[in-house]
């Protein structure tokens, strides 16, 4: 409150202490039986705790599927969140949190399986949702680079392997290209 308004945006507020009131989170979930309820409660500690790392003062503020990098975290505050997070939850969880699950959501879901209460992703989901993390703060020319390599995997694993476009692209005659197209919709 000592701030002009103008400069309370440059100043970084600190973090506010972890708040060991509410019992450990396995108390929390025993008396919730419905998964829905279980993860709502998991997620809302979550965003809770990335709100105090931040300086925010409401968990509101804080979208659970938004990459981590977008809501400004760096190393030092990547390491303050899961040391809050292994006071509030008494989980031994990794120092690369933040970067193995780059959202508030990727973070509840790996603690309620580790709780044992959630179903786990695959692991090539978990995967494709930290593809989606990272890209969230990439810049454009990087993502269209993603996606060219994403479209030539799809084409490798879909039925034909190579894409109808790729053979469309190396046809010689306007002929060989009207049968590809008849080939991939068929004949009408």
């Amino acid at each position: 409150g000592l701030l002009p308004p103008l400069l309370r945006g440059l100043v970084r507020t600190p973090a506010r202490r972890a708040d060991s009131t509410g019992g450990s989170l396995t108390q929390r979930l025993s008396g919730v039986a419905e998964e829905a309820v279980r993860e709502k409660v998991v997620l809302d500690l979550v965003r809770e705790q990335v709100a105090a790392v931040l300086g925010h003062a409401s968990a509101a503020t804080i979208a659970p599927e938004r990459a981590f990098q977008e809501l400004g975290f760096d190393s030092l505050a990547a390491v303050g969140l899961r040391n809050r997070l292994t006071q509030t939850t008494g989980m031994r969880l990794p120092v690369t949190l933040v970067f193995d699950h780059p959202t508030p959501a990727a973070v509840a879901r790996l603690i309620l399986a580790e709780i044992g209460g959630g179903s786990e992703e695959p692991l090539i989901d978990q995967e494709l949702t930290k593809l989606e993390g990272m890209l969230a703060a990439s810049a454009n020319s990087e993502k269209q680079r993603v996606a060219d390599r994403l479209r030539k995997l799809l084409a490798d694993i879909t039925e034909g392997g190579e894409s109808t476009r790729a053979l469309i692209e190396a046809a010689t005659t306007v002929d060989q290209v009207f049968q590809l197209i008849d080939a991939e919709i068929g004949e009408g």
